[in-house]
């Protein structure tokens, strides 16, 4: 799963690119993730920032992948 090695600072691009063309995101643009939110025994979300763009907020890892 995504969420278990995605860290604060990593850089990512989207791994679902019909979400990105909705959000209006290019679709290969680097985010960066900017926070990490856990709550028990609920799935981890991420804050990710896109230059140009709000920051996503408490979106599932996995709508996302390493840029490297």
């Amino acid at each position: 799963m995504a969420s278990a090695t995605m860290m604060q600072g990593d850089e990512v691009v989207f791994a679902r690119l019909d979400l990105a063309e909705i959000l209006g995101i290019w679709r290969h643009a680097r985010g960066r993730v900017v926070g990490i939110h856990r709550s028990g025994e609920a799935p981890a979300t991420v804050d990710v920032k896109f230059q140009g763009h709000d920051t996503l907020e408490r979106y599932l890892p996995d709508l996302f992948r390493s840029a490297a």
